[in-house]
């Protein structure tokens, strides 16, 4: 099967880093995949180094509809011929469909976001024309329903951890302790709530440090946060670094306050590298936590409510100890080469769908 991974990401998020990794394992499986991605882009310079087994083709940078982008996404379709169209954000399912390569190649797209598609007249048309929707929690596919989705177009793929990312190390010595925090800096990810968290925590006398990995708009907001509160010699702002399986072993606690997620990758990644997780009780967290069983679900964004949890369980090494080992269970069945091959036989199913359409019609 010939599989055309289109991801138009600028960044270096974990929806870019996933479409990597599953081509790569998809790959393994015997498929033959292109990606498609912003020239210059992290994702391009990623896949370029990744050994050769990807087809690269990158394309200009643009809103969905620019003529340019539909231009080069229409060109890269005749160049590789795909079976089937495997598109990673928002911006590759709109130039999927504006190009109008829909109606000759069938498009799929993996939905990572839990809140509400637009209900316009060109959303709707937008949404309207995948065959497939992967989501990645049940939060994200009851989006998709809401927006008016059929439910038989809707798959549940959630993401897949690689090999590298099941660590295997002793809990970290404290005090100090030592929490993080994972992702971009976007507004939305909750460090200020966690850089207000560590500092009541040392204003109340716990002895913690916060490491905060990533970068993006906001990140010098955040540290000038961090000056006011006093606490800025007690926060290592590590920015962005590829892997993050160490930092998370190192780490006696995962911070994740966001406003919102979908399921967020993370909270798996720190399960399998033994830290526990304590988030924000929004979108699919509480699907990965399994509904707190592997680990804390804090309802609202308050510090002084974040203190107070993050204190809590500070104190409680045997809970901790019980959080660890079920997060490490709960990771365990998220990985990779199953997401990989989940999505391969549901791409299978939409190819062999959309040949027998094309029969009928014709």
């Amino acid at each position: 099967m010939r599989v055309l991974a289109l991801d138009l990401g600028p960044s270096r998020r974990g929806g870019q880093r996933q479409t990597l990794l599953v081509s790569e394992a998809l790959v393994r499986l015997g498929a033959t995949v292109g990606v498609t991605t912003l020239a210059g882009s992290p994702l391009h310079a990623d896949v370029e180094t990744s050994g050769g087994r990807l087809a690269l083709y990158p394309v200009r940078a643009g809103s969905e509809a620019s003529p340019p982008l539909l231009v080069d996404v229409a060109r890269v379709a005749r160049r590789f011929r795909p079976d089937v169209l495997w598109a990673g954000d928002s911006r590759a399912h709109g130039a999927a469909v504006w190009s109008r390569l829909h109606r000759r190649v069938p498009l799929t797209v993996h939905r990572r976001v839990a809140f509400p598609p637009r209900l316009n007249l060109l959303s709707r048309i937008k949404y309207a024309a995948p065959r497939r929707y992967f989501a990645v929690s049940g939060a994200v596919a009851a989006e998709l329903r809401a927006a008016g989705v059929p439910p038989d177009r809707i798959r549940l793929v959630p993401d897949g951890l690689p090999k590298e990312a099941f660590v295997d190390a002793p809990p970290p010595p404290s005090p100090p302790f030592r929490l993080v925090h994972a992702g971009a800096f976007d507004g939305k990810k909750g460090q200020t709530v966690a850089v207000e968290t560590l500092a009541r925590l040392r204003a109340s006398g716990v002895d913690a440090l916060l490491v905060l990995l990533g970068d993006g708009p906001e990140r010098a907001a955040v540290e000038d946060l961090a000056v006011r509160l006093g606490v800025r010699a007690a926060c290592d702002f590590r920015g962005e670094i590829p892997a993050i399986a160490r930092d998370l072993a190192a780490a006696n606690l995962l911070l994740l306050p966001s406003e919102s997620e979908g399921a967020p990758l993370v909270l798996a990644e720190a399960m399998a590298a033994g830290c526990p997780c304590v988030a924000n009780d929004v979108g699919g967290a509480a699907e990965v936590l399994e509904g707190g069983r592997a680990g804390r679900l804090v309802s609202g964004l308050s510090p002084e409510l974040w203190a107070s949890e993050v204190t809590a369980l500070l104190r409680d090494a045997p809970g901790r100890e019980a959080l660890v080992a079920a997060g490490r269970r709960a990771a365990s069945v998220r990985t990779l080469e199953k997401t990989a091959r989940d999505l391969l036989r549901e791409l299978g199913d939409v190819v062999a769908e959309f040949r027998t359409d094309r029969e009928s019609d014709g």
